[in-house]
This record gives structure tokens, sequence and C-alpha cells, in this order.
């Protein structure tokens, strides 16, 4: 899929997204993807040749949390946090053009992953 985003636009977010995913210790991959699923930029420390089907799942997540929220009228989606054994998922919708998810370590303090997400979801929602 092409994406309708400058060039440009994408080079700097995937500078932005690696930036994120070298300096901070605790995330290990960090993702921008369309809301259908499609992989717009994808910075992961590990695994490299699975970054279809990560946005791909990560999308499938997120749509499916907006469907929960709804269907139980608790309010609109915002996050998605998926714990497990190894790490965490956090998910996190911006605007109507993509989905931002990154991947932390087992032992990240989420706090401080949160105010990442909320860095880039202003850096990012002022560049789509």
């Amino acid at each position: 899929m092409q994406s309708s985003l400058a060039p440009d636009i994408l080079k700097r977010i995937e500078e932005i997204l690696a930036d994120v995913v070298h300096k901070e210790l605790s995330i290990s991959s960090a993702a921008l993807m369309s809301p259908e699923g499609f992989p717009l930029v994808v910075q992961m420390a590990k695994e490299e040749n699975a970054k279809i089907e990560l946005a791909a799942a990560i999308a499938s997540l997120g749509s499916l949390s907006e469907q929960v929220a709804e269907r139980l009228k608790i309010g609109e989606y915002q996050d998605l946090v998926l714990r497990c054994g190894n790490g965490h998922l956090l998910v996190r919708r911006i605007g109507l053009v993509g989905m931002l998810a990154v991947i932390t370590e087992h032992n990240a303090h989420l706090g401080a992953c949160y105010m990442i997400l909320d860095f880039l979801e202003k850096r990012f929602g002022n560049m789509l």
C-alpha cells in the first residue's frame, strides 16, 4: 500500500522512532501504522522480518478495543495495554490516520513509557 504521507514526513517519523528505540532501553520496538494495519514506519530492535505481521496484529487489537469501548459505552478508546510475561504492548490511536505502538521490556516503567507515547503523539499529530 502506498502511503498518502509525503516521503519527507515518513523519513522524519522514521528518524524519531529510531531515536526512541535506540535511546530508551526499555522500548524494544516502535511502529506507526494505518488504522487498516499497513505499516507506515516500523523500528524493531529484533525480528526485522515481522513488520507486516506486527502492524496488522496491532491494528486489529486497536480496532477491537474501539469496538469493545463503543459496545460497553465506557467512552472513547484511548490506549491499549497488553501486559505479557516478557514485556508490554502499548497502542494509541493518533487521529484518523494512524496507530502508534511501542513494545517494552518486561521491567519497563509504564509511566515513563506513557510519557514517551504522549511526546510521540504530539510530534506525529502535528505531522499527520
